[in-house]
């Protein structure tokens, strides 16, 4: 049975990056997405939704909620990834944890702030409340955070078959040295203890804006269980915040040979 994943979408460019995020998860374990919109007639009107719908300014931010739904289908159908959609009225956490439970999604995939303002469909804090009331695993990405899969993506992952995860971390120079230690400290010590890790690696240019990792876990689902581990959650949440673009890539079966794996700096 496919997995389910739930992605809420605003119109935001930080919803628009988490979207890309699932989409690329979607596409190597496989997985349906679910794609939603929670049009907040308070955060709109200062009121409850009317009955009947007769304010304009809701009827308008519903249509642009369908039209950036629809956006993401086609963006799903394109890539070849099953997915629906659906635009509803109310409290937007409330909604995306009742749409996680009554769909018995397995992750919940969004952005960590939402859009601002007299058009909003939902505000920052809702990924903080649906963090603590979600009943299944929740990715947070964040408006910095450029993810995006393989060009030519990942068709039939072998479920046994090694698999790499590996990311590209565009930084500040001031902020280089700091992170690159945290990552190596976490990778040496709490990152050596995930069930089903086999090794990780990382690479800083010589510039110092760029940091390379690259973890091989020992099957698909020895990753999956692996992105909860609220220690690896804290220390890519760090990552994410400091960064300035991040591009993520999955790899399945063995896509790299032992010579080129080498620990050190690589080239700017």
């Amino acid at each position: 049975m496919l997995e389910r994943i739930l992605v809420p979408l605003d119109g935001s460019a930080c919803a628009s990056h988490a979207f890309q995020y699932a989409l690329a998860l979607a596409k190597v374990q496989p997985a349906v997405l679910e794609v939603c919109a929670i049009v907040d007639p308070f955060a709109i009107l200062g009121r409850n939704l009317p009955s009947p719908l007769d304010e304009r300014h809701v009827a308008a931010a519903k249509a642009e909620a369908d039209a950036f739904v629809g956006e993401a289908l086609e963006a799903a159908a394109k890539a070849r990834v099953a997915a629906t959609a659906r635009v509803d009225f109310g409290q937007p956490a409330a909604q995306i944890v009742a749409r996680a439970r009554s769909s018995n999604a397995d992750t919940i995939v969004m952005g960590t702030h939402g859009r601002s303002g007299f058009k909003k469909l939902f505000m920052g804090s809702v990924a903080q409340e649906v963090l603590r009331t979600s009943p299944c695993p929740v990715v947070t990405v964040r408006e910095k955070a450029e993810m995006h899969a393989p060009a030519s993506g990942t068709q039939g992952v072998d479920e046994n078959a090694p698999l790499y995860m590996v990311r590209l971390v565009e930084v500040a120079p001031e902020r280089f040295e700091r992170l690159y230690g945290e990552i190596a400290s976490f990778m040496d010590g709490p990152g050596a203890d995930l069930p089903g890790i086999v090794e990780t690696h990382i690479f800083g240019s010589v510039n110092r804006t760029r940091i390379f990792i690259l973890a091989q876990f020992g099957t698909h689902h020895d990753w999956v269980r692996a992105q909860w581990d609220a220690r690896l959650g804290e220390l890519l949440e760090e990552i994410t915040e400091n960064s300035e673009t991040l591009e993520f890539n999955l790899y399945s079966g063995d896509h790299f040979a032992p010579h080129q794996i080498k620990k050190g700096i690589a080239a700017s």
